[in-house]
């Protein structure tokens, strides 16, 4: 049992290097044998950290009624690890005060799910706030990174050149970047974070997809279970609409099962998009948009795997789709979230479609907002129960850390 691990680790005095190295193992080990939370960069950076530069367990009891003096002890690591990474750039590169902030709020987020408390037991965000705001105005920032949004026309030309209809692994890629486009998904919603594996009742299987036609209009429904919703089944219906003139979910999806078929009684493990026999990742989408956008003449390097999702909520707002529409059928968090369990299918039909027909020109060729979802937020934002720095939809995607 991993209690007993740790405390057996424990009572091996720590006289020798040997064991001392057995100890920060066991302890790194335990501290990243949760979900995706654990694997995220500001966890796994926290951990080593605490473990290897200070000596100090990564992780604390504390409580609303804790003493003062043990919050202000744990609030001052938290700093301390702002500073090394401002200073010291473990990774190599320059991390931006922005980064450096979401990787503090990973860590609470990451602290609150697995021990159930908050690491600095409630205290007042202040001082962490204040830290990271001189982080940004002494120390060197580097440059912001310009990610563009795929533009639907450049998608829709890229499928057609780079991918042949009758290959199998090119028809789970065409089907994959299709939907993603349409229905403005999460790289974590259809393919696999770092460290992940894939697991049928948590991620996209062939079963998961139904098709139908109603009033000459034919449609897919996924099951899908949203990334940012802790805890979450695939109980989410997400609705696609065909008849897209550059792009078409349906008929992508269609060609896909008739190209790659699966037996029934496999389809409920088998991966909805995959590579070979494994599932797609984000490291894969990634590349692999970039590699298409380099196809057709454009810099791969402002690409990830976001772009997908930038590109077509921004072909939403070009084909005059309202922001509370788009916010709702791309899962952002706010109080319109229920107009999307209310969403009729005529209206789910238009979304997919129109996006899968609008061309657009972004400003400047690469209009990133930061991401699409300043477009799509109020001017005030509630602040969630671990505080500003989580790292939340109105950002980007905490723990789809494509473009790191």
């Amino acid at each position: 049992m991993p209690g007993k691990q740790v405390a057996s680790l424990d009572a091996a005095a720590t006289q020798t290097d040997a064991n001392r190295s057995a100890l920060r193992k066991g302890f790194v080990d335990r501290a990243l044998a949760g979900g995706p939370r654990s694997r995220s960069t500001g966890v796994r950076w926290f951990v080593k950290y605490c473990l290897y530069g200070r000596g100090t367990m990564p992780f604390t009891s504390l409580t609303r009624d804790s003493p003062l003096a043990a919050k202000l002890e744990a609030e001052q690591l938290l700093m301390d690890f702002a500073i090394w990474l401002a200073i010291c750039r473990p990774s190599g590169r320059p991390i931006s005060a922005k980064s450096i902030s979401k990787y503090l709020g990973q860590v609470r987020l990451w602290h609150l799910e697995e021990y159930r408390t908050d690491i600095i037991g409630e205290l007042d965000l202040s001082q962490l706030k204040a830290v990271v705001k001189g982080i940004a105005r002494c120390v060197s920032q580097p440059p912001a990174l310009d990610r563009w949004g795929v533009r639907t026309q450049d998608l829709a030309k890229a499928i057609e050149q780079c991918l042949h209809p009758l290959s199998r692994t090119d028809a789970n890629w065409a089907a994959g970047l299709t939907v993603a486009f349409c229905g403005l998904l999460r790289g974590a919603e259809f393919s696999l974070q770092e460290g992940e594996t894939f697991n049928p009742l948590r991620h996209l299987t062939r079963a998961d997809v139904k098709f139908f036609s109603k009033e000459g209009v034919e449609y897919a429904i996924l099951r899908m279970r949203p990334a940012k919703k802790a805890g979450a089944t695939k109980t989410l219906p997400l609705v696609l609409g065909g008849g897209g003139s550059l792009l078409d979910p349906v008929v992508a999806l269609k060609h896909l099962y008739a190209t790659d078929p699966v037996p029934e009684e496999l389809m409920a493990t088998t991966p909805l998009f995959r590579h070979g026999t494994a599932a797609f990742t984000v490291e894969g989408v990634r590349a692999m948009v970039k590699a298409m956008m380099r196809s057709i003449g454009l810099d791969p390097a402002r690409f990830g795997a976001h772009s997908l999702r930038i590109g077509g909520a921004t072909a939403a707002l070009a084909a005059g789709l309202s922001p509370a529409a788009i916010r709702a059928a791309g899962r952002w968090a706010s109080d319109v979230y229920m107009l999307y369990t209310r969403c009729n299918m005529q209206a789910s039909q238009r979304l997919a479609t129109v996006i899968g027909s609008t061309a657009f020109e972004d400003l400047q060729r690469g209009v990133h907002f930061a991401d699409e979802e300043l477009l799509l937020v109020p001017d005030e934002m509630p602040v969630g129960a671990v505080g500003e720095f989580v790292e939340d939809d109105m950002v980007r995607d905490a723990f789809d850390l494509e473009d790191e």
